[in-house]
């Protein structure tokens, strides 16, 4: 098995099967991963006919005191076609993804939102990013610099009928801001 390369990526992104959803610059409180309000979420319905491979996650600091913990991918796989009542995603505030190819014409099938509200089942963690945070505040007088992102390396397929959202393994409490970016492969 190989990683994939810049040039497959770039390959993939010029036949349109790159996209990305980004989290309001604003930022939004990354909630617990069994909570049923979810904030960043990516769902690929039912007979969307793709398999939806994450690519990278990137979380940036927004600001308030946050709590120490780690980041998680919440999973649900029962995610159904559309939003319903009675079914495991009542509500979805979907943020239209971008084509990593712009100008290309290509729209995502899967979902991207800031916002999700689960009824049916919550989520269970799928797997920690091993993405953590000391206790942060606002008002340090300090600038210290960090990364805060995860690049997957094909391992990681969202199926139709399946969603993640990136989560806290406890409530985290500091907003963040961020991306994720992923590939949709045809079935």
């Amino acid at each position: 098995m190989t990683t994939p390369s810049a040039l497959s990526l770039y390959d993939s992104a010029v036949a349109g099967d790159i996209f990305t959803g980004s989290i309001a610059a604003a930022g939004v409180v990354l909630p617990i991963y069994s909570n049923t309000t979810q904030q960043c979420g990516l769902w690929n319905p039912v007979g969307s006919g793709k398999d939806v491979v994450l690519i990278k996650i990137a979380l940036t600091y927004v600001d308030t005191t946050g709590a120490a913990g780690g980041f998680c991918l919440g999973y649900l796989s029962n995610a159904p076609a559309a939003i319903g009542t009675g079914l495991a995603i009542t509500a979805f505030t979907e943020t239209a993804a971008v084509s990593n190819y712009p100008g290309g014409g290509f729209a995502s099938i899967a979902k991207f939102g800031q916002g999700a509200t689960l009824t049916v089942t919550a989520p269970v963690v799928k797997r920690q990013l091993g993405l953590n945070q000391t206790v942060l505040t606002a008002a340090t007088t300090s600038s210290p610099q960090w990364i805060s992102e995860f690049v997957f390396h094909g391992e990681e397929v969202l199926t139709p009928g399946t969603a993640i959202f990136v989560a806290g393994n406890i409530a985290t409490l500091s907003k963040f801001t961020g991306s994720i970016v992923w590939a949709e492969i045809d079935r």
